[in-house]
């Protein structure tokens, strides 16, 4: 083989390679989170200290046991709008619609939905991980958990 005919292959976080790389990693990141602190799937925070913290709205019950139907009678007026994708920010709403509909969504609307719910919301993360393992069509506990 000539060395001329080797093409080489761009592995920026902008390629397609690269992008790939970066995912993989993440995952395996997350995997490695997962493997040492393995509180983080049974309800717990992965840092202790957070384990006190009392939230303004919708505190999760103590019995944290993922994949136990929700009572929507019991949930806050906002919490119901996040569900249902009616809070009125357009990214938090696709992406609660996505899921309604499609049982999955991109891990980065994923991200910020979240963050909405606990910085926006003040909901306890505990109560939106549930809501969102029952929707998603594919369990993933280390994904769903951080």
């Amino acid at each position: 083989m000539l060395k001329s005919n080797l093409v080489k292959v761009e592995g920026s976080g902008v390629s397609g390679v690269g992008r790939w790389t970066q995912e993989i990693a993440w995952r395996d990141f997350y995997i490695g989170i997962l493997a040492s602190f393995p509180r983080v799937s049974m309800g717990r925070p992965y840092l202790e200290k957070f384990s006190t913290v009392v939230w303004e709205n919708h505190q999760a019950p103590e019995d944290p046991g993922v994949g136990r139907a929700s009572n929507d009678n019991q949930d806050g007026e906002s919490l119901q709008r996040w569900k249902a994708g009616q809070t009125g920010v357009p990214i938090v709403d696709a992406t609660m619609r996505c899921i309604n509909e499609m049982g999955w969504v991109h891990n980065r609307t994923r991200m910020i939905t979240a963050m909405y719910l606990t910085k926006d919301l003040m909901i306890d993360w505990r109560v939106g991980e549930r809501v969102i393992y029952l929707l998603s069509l594919i369990k993933t506990v280390v994904i769903d958990a951080l």
